[in-house]
């Protein structure tokens, strides 16, 4: 489905042509929709008593007020959407399938309009704004999703006591960039990694360092 409008670390761009006129051809049903209504009943109202011009008045009036609502909470939406760009956010996605509502976390990448409902997108798909629970500032994601890389690294690692005279070439620019990563990392960035990996990481530097390889402190 085409959207209206994306917008992208603060920044609107590809504006959709089709979407807005997708969504004025919806307010136009809904407005054609109120005005056969008020047709309908000018047509079979009683000729004794017909409505008064008042009334129709009101109506149209009220129609307008409720139209008028809509697109202000729509835009407030949309804003409150556009704040959680580059933010690490969950949301609660049930399966339309299975009725099985899990958690969903990861980066929001841009928003968008699918006619009237705003989306969020989060790690390649789409899913509405109210299914967003918790927002989480980019400091704070960036950390995560930095800790989250380094550890998946670390992991791919042999044990540190496996690393000999004869295979440690063949570790040496892994351990090298890894380590390079660490020491770049801030105090705070280093608090989403466990312990273990803290110490790990220095003690695979020191047994490369036993076979003459050297390491930017």
């Amino acid at each position: 489905m085409a959207t209206s409008a994306i917008v992208r670390d603060g920044q609107i761009i590809n504006a959709g042509t089709e979407t807005e006129n997708n969504k004025k051809s919806n307010s136009m049903v809904e407005k054609e929709q109120f005005l056969q209504l008020l047709v309908a009943q000018m047509k079979y109202q009683d000729p004794l008593e017909p409505m008064d011009n008042t009334e129709y008045v009101s109506q149209l009036a009220t129609f307008s007020q409720l139209e008028q609502m809509q697109n202000i909470s729509l835009t407030t939406e949309m804003q409150r959407a556009t704040l959680m760009v580059g933010n690490l956010v969950t949301v609660d996605y049930t399966n339309p399938a299975t009725g099985v509502t899990t958690q969903i976390t990861g980066k929001v990448d841009y928003v968008t309009m699918q006619g009237s409902k705003v989306k969020v997108s989060v790690n390649d798909n789409l899913y509405d704004l109210d299914s967003v629970t918790e927002v989480l500032d980019a400091t704070y994601a960036d950390a995560v999703e930095l800790a989250n890389k380094f550890k998946a690294a670390y992991a791919k690692l042999p044990n540190v006591n496996a690393i000999n005279v004869n295979n440690a070439a063949d570790y040496y620019d892994q351990i090298s960039s890894m380590n390079a990563i660490y020491n770049a990392m801030s105090t705070y960035q280093k608090t989403f990694l466990p312990d273990d990996i803290q110490k790990g990481i220095v003690q695979y530097v020191e047994a490369m360092k036993k076979y003459g390889y050297k390491f930017d402190s």
